[in-house]
């Protein structure tokens, strides 16, 4: 029961404050005490990867999400304003559908990766991370994994905007080759670029695929700083 108290207690003021805990001296509690900073801290991440993954595998909340239309790099957003200038709002709709579809199929690549990484995080990575204020848990994960996951899921974008022919989408809306595309990402970007329209089009949804699922983890994040109610209850019933 005294053990029981000691890890409220840490709880509550690792999400509150990293400062309080470094006042908090319990006799004999010193690894357990790191103990319960590690799994909460992973316990965070878990709880954010988790709830973006729900989100990559509903296609209605991920079109509506804020998070993730707050990821969508603004070159795609250039795309879409210049489509709906065309009088194409229904090929953008199409085209945002498709891409909730890749979401949904870029998890069992994604989550092995961030999984892994929270797994092998150490009771200092998790002290440092506490010291670290508002979004340093996301920027821990986001540090490991990025790369890994962009490397990951381009090839599962390249396959399923093929697929699901979103590249075909784009063309036949603009013309039906495609040139019309590159012309597109040409007028929106400039001509510096010389990657073809279409291998732009699946690095934006890459970026945002990515992008978007740790804006979600960083809602989480803060939201457990903010309200250590809501992740309180899952860890001691853990």
């Amino acid at each position: 029961m005294i053990k029981r108290m000691i890890s409220v207690t840490m709880l509550a003021c690792i999400l509150m404050t990293a400062n309080s805990c470094d006042t908090l001296n319990t006799n004999g509690a010193t690894t357990q005490n790191s103990n319960v900073v590690l799994n909460t801290t992973k316990s965070v991440l878990n709880s954010g990867t988790q709830d973006a993954f729900d989100v990559f595998g509903d296609s209605n909340e991920f079109m509506t999400n804020a998070l993730i239309d707050a990821a969508m790099p603004q070159k795609l957003k250039d795309i879409n304003s210049k489509l709906e200038s065309l009088g194409l709002s229904s090929v953008v709709k199409k085209e945002q559908a498709l891409i909730s579809d890749i979401a949904e199929a870029s998890i069992t690549t994604a989550k092995p990766i961030v999984t892994k990484a929270i797994n092998e995080m150490t009771a200092q990575d998790a002290i440092a991370i506490v010291s670290g204020g508002k979004g340093a848990a996301t920027k821990y994960l986001k540090d490991k994994t990025y790369t890994d996951l962009t490397t990951a899921i381009s090839p599962v974008v390249n396959q399923k905007t093929e697929s699901l022919g979103v590249n075909s989408l784009l063309n036949n809306a603009l013309g039906g080759s495609n040139s019309s595309l590159n012309g597109i990402f040409g007028a929106v970007l400039g001509t510096g670029s010389t990657d073809s329209g279409s291998a732009q089009l699946n690095d934006a949804i890459t970026n945002q695929l990515v992008d978007g699922l740790f804006n979600i983890v960083e809602d989480v994040e803060n939201d457990a700083r903010e309200n250590p109610s809501t992740i309180l209850n899952s860890i001691l019933n853990n």
